[in-house]
């Protein structure tokens, strides 16, 4: 193969896949609605008959959500959990007391499978997947219950005496989550948000006022601060950076003052205005660093969350209808832009992306078992020469089905079934190289292109 055709296949495939990767991904949802002419009140009504969602994109930039694929679904989606498998492209969300597995390239629901485990409950919910060892980790919840016998209704009636949670792994293939270590959280937990440290292994998620760190080994608490924000303060819309390794969020303040109301003789508070600032927090201390130097103005919608953009250094949270940008550096707005609905869908909810964390590899050392737990296999030196400059070749022990090559935004420039692959048009930066062994084990090294 000459070399203009090389050149000329190679952006054929680089603009293929480039286009066709979605990562800004979440639930589209649309309402229908039939009118009527309601003669008590002479006038035509509009009436909610039924509603979709589908699998849908956002470009951060310009404030379009586009469709993935042409299929809509008559489903119902839990807010208290999603997250995406980059490596598979698969987009995972609760509907009900199942899981629902979308095909990020397709739109299409892969599996629908029933959550179930150990406990009675199949609540999954704060699930986020971990980047360096492709696992879906989240909380289950535990209720217990007394009875007693109801004289006036003349029945027994169950109760609810207490709850705590339970750290669990999920498969969704199965729906079968596998609880990790022994030990009972509280009850308590917010939807502002929870993250995944890849590198040392950890959860973290809110408990109103104090940060949890869960080890992802055992299941074990690994830390518990106070989250030190100034009085009537929370820290929400949590997202973790890999390319800084800090923990970002909004915190809100109220402004408050009290009186006293004669007509129900008590002291009352009284909100008086609302701040947001981009914070970051130390798990380690619990300590929130402002970032904004003012009030920005815009607070984040729970259902929308938060990512990280690695490459442009911004953190994107939804508010109201618009996505807003944040500097990571100076946490002053950088984009503003309303959402637009070309396929007249509502809302855009429970948005994920796979930009960030691509690729990421644990640090932290298992202590007990004194290796490096990890189920993907994470082998740069796989990869020969590194860095290169015209061509990569893979040595691997086992045969090889197929070979992507990624840049750090998890954008694929590339596809082969060659173990020798030909990146000297790829600029110069940090590449990976996904490959899928035949026994099914995913394998993934870095590479540098000079």
């Amino acid at each position: 193969m000459n070399t203009r055709l090389k050149c000329l296949l190679f952006l054929s495939l680089f603009f293929t896949f480039k286009s066709s990767f979605a990562q800004n991904v979440g639930i589209l949802r649309r309402n229908y609605f039939s009118s009527y002419f309601d003669s008590s009140i002479m006038s035509i009504v509009d009436r909610f008959d039924s509603a979709t969602i589908r699998l849908g994109q956002i470009n951060p930039s310009t404030g379009v959500v586009s469709n993935i694929g042409s299929t809509a679904y008559k489903l119902g989606v839990n807010l208290t959990g999603a997250t995406i498998n980059p490596y598979l492209n698969r987009y995972y969300i609760g509907s009900g007391s199942n899981l629902i597995t979308f095909d990020m390239t397709s739109g299409a629901i892969l599996n629908n499978v029933p959550i179930y485990g150990a406990l009675p409950s199949s609540a999954f919910q704060n699930m986020r997947f971990n980047n360096s060892d492709s696992t879906i980790y989240g909380l289950v919840p535990r209720n217990f219950y007394s009875t007693y016998y109801d004289s006036v209704l003349m029945t027994n009636i169950e109760v609810l005496d207490s709850a705590h949670l339970r750290f669990v792994a999920l498969n969704p293939v199965t729906g079968q989550y596998t609880l990790i270590g022994n030990t009972a959280y509280k009850n308590v937990y917010t939807l502002a948000g929870n993250s995944i440290d890849p590198y040392q292994m950890l959860y973290y998620y809110s408990a109103v006022d104090t940060l949890i760190g869960i080890d992802l080994y055992t299941g074990s608490q690994y830390s518990a601060v106070p989250i030190k924000v100034p009085s009537s303060a929370i820290f929400e819309n949590i997202a973790y950076s890999c390319a800084d390794t800090c923990i970002y969020g909004l915190t809100r303040r109220n402004y408050i003052t009290s009186y006293f109301d004669s007509s129900i003789m008590a002291t009352v508070d009284e909100i008086d205005s609302v701040t947001f600032r981009l914070t970051k927090i130390n798990p380690k201390t619990g300590d929130v660093t402002f970032i904004s130097p003012y009030n920005i103005g815009a607070g984040g919608n729970l259902s929308g969350s938060a990512f990280i953009d690695p490459n442009a250094m911004t953190y994107y949270f939804s508010h109201a209808n618009q996505i807003v940008g944040v500097s990571l550096s100076t946490g002053l707005i950088t984009s503003a832009v309303n959402k637009t609905y070309p396929s007249g869908a509502i809302a855009f909810d429970m948005m994920r992306s796979s930009a960030n964390c691509f690729g990421a590899a644990s640090v932290r050392i298992n202590k007990a078992s004194s290796i490096q737990a990890t189920n993907k296999l994470f082998l740069s030196d796989c990869l020969f020469p590194n860095p290169v400059q015209t061509e990569l070749q893979i040595k691997l022990n086992e045969t090889i089905t197929s070979i992507e090559v990624i840049d750090i935004t998890g954008c694929r420039l590339l596809q082969s079934n060659s173990t020798v692959l030909n990146v000297s048009d790829l600029p110069a930066g940090i590449y990976f190289a996904k490959i899928v062994c035949e026994n099914g084990r995913l394998v993934t090294g870095k590479f540098v292109k000079e």
